[in-house]
């Protein structure tokens, strides 16, 4: 039997890690990639692949969001968008 050099709780705390933090996402992925093993290499991969689905979903968050307010700019009458400033 093979022994594993990850456990499962530890692979999802690094994935966990790497989605919510993007620059240490990178920094893991990328060390756990150069390492010789393969499960390493998996373990790596797999953080790079949370890190960028995070960004992703950070910038179609932020995508709807713009486009949102867009909308509400365009419908609003003139004289409303001034009432949070009296």
């Amino acid at each position: 039997m093979v022994e594993e050099k990850y456990s499962s709780g530890m692979r999802w705390l690094l994935y966990i890690v790497s989605f919510l933090f993007g620059i240490v996402g990178l920094i893991i992925g990328i060390v756990l990639m150069t390492r010789d093993d393969e499960e390493s290499k998996q373990v790596g991969k797999n953080c790079l692949i949370a890190m960028v689905i995070s960004i992703v979903l950070y910038c179609v968050c932020v995508l709807c969001y713009m486009l949102g307010m867009g909308g509400l700019m365009a419908t609003a009458p003139s004289s409303a968008l001034l009432l949070p400033l009296i």
